[in-house]
């Protein structure tokens, strides 16, 4: 049975210290997006309804039976408009149902990281936004050993490498209408080691495993000083287990084969580098907390690490509001 263990409303002082009574039985109502009616409350201090569906994260939603199938598709590499057909709904119901689902991921994989010891590895994979004119960098940092996603980024890249005369005269017709494409991998991987930094342990080395790539040493030492260390390993090694970087290797493989947004030679591609990191944030919440660590476990990368005492089922994961912090709810 479902006990309220704060008042929903955040300007009431029940809502930071609730007393043991703070709320009384309120009537019921019957919403129309579930069969049994739910029981509303009353909060004794600010004199203010609500109800179980106050503390959902789907409290506002009309379909809310769609949401764990939604979420189970965005990780089988099937795109928006497929989900819709799929679900039955209409494309704009997905395209609203996935920000919603990214900025519910976003806040629950943030509520539960903590004390974090390492060691740690980090890489960056490749894709493009619109066009491959438009690369995109999507460096990945991951605790190796439990294969947790601890953060990701997405940063615009200027199209490098071996190209045709044919292909160097497309980038300088698209660079005249668009203007010179900026390198932003620095500010992308800069971003996921501020997130390593706020979820450390507070003593002990800060290891960092990684290809030979002079950036990482040069951000670690100046966001961590004296506690980083640089592991830099050969990036052109041979891709299989006994490559010091498999973990990474492999985490960026399960990326490119979850998300449509990563998957080479498809039409899938992100329009919008904004949409491809809110793609990664679902991701994260899926792999860490639903997914185990091997099909022939049960144990969750977040379990491994005891920041999950069990494995969450899709419907778990996306039942209760995360926007209120590491305030816990009693369910």
């Amino acid at each position: 049975m479902f006990v309220p263990p704060r008042c929903p409303y955040a300007a009431c002082t029940a809502h930071l210290t609730p007393t043991v009574q703070f709320f009384h039985r309120d009537g019921l109502y019957h919403p129309r997006c579930r069969a049994h009616s739910v029981q509303r409350y009353r909060c004794r201090l600010c004199r203010r309804r609500f109800s179980r569906q106050s503390f959902r994260a789907d409290r506002n939603h009309k379909k809310p039976h769609l949401n764990a199938p939604f979420l189970r598709l965005m990780l089988a590499c099937v795109a928006l408009r497929q989900s819709a057909r799929i679900l039955g709904v209409a494309r704009r119901t997905v395209e609203r149902r996935f920000l919603w689902l990214a900025r519910h991921a976003a806040r629950f994989h943030s509520n539960r990281l903590a004390s974090l010891a390492g060691p740690f590895m980090l890489d960056e994979l490749e894709t493009f936004e619109g066009n491959r004119y438009q690369p995109v960098t999507v460096p990945v940092l991951i605790e190796p050993r439990s294969f947790f996603l601890i953060a990701s980024a997405a940063g615009p890249l200027r199209r490098k490498g071996r190209m045709t005369p044919a292909q160097r005269r497309l980038r300088a017709a698209h660079e005249a209408v668009h203007g010179r494409r900026p390198s932003q991998s620095a500010a992308a991987v800069r971003a996921v080691l501020e997130c390593l930094r706020r979820c450390l342990v507070s003593q002990g080395p800060v290891v960092l495993h990684s290809d030979r790539k002079p950036l990482y040493d040069r951000l670690g030492r100046r966001l961590f000083g004296r506690r980083f260390r640089w592991a830099p390993h050969s990036a052109s090694a041979r891709r299989d287990r006994n490559n010091p970087l498999f973990p990474i290797n492999h985490t960026n493989a399960r990326l490119r084969h979850f998300l449509s947004r990563l998957r080479r030679r498809s039409w899938c591609v992100s329009k919008r580098r904004l949409r491809l990191q809110q793609h990664l944030e679902v991701a994260a919440l899926w792999v860490n907390y639903c997914r185990p660590i091997t099909n022939r476990t049960g144990t969750t990368p977040a379990q491994a690490l005891g920041l999950a005492p069990r494995r969450y089922r899709e419907e778990e994961v996306l039942a209760w509001r995360e926007d209120w912090g590491r305030l816990p709810i009693a369910h």
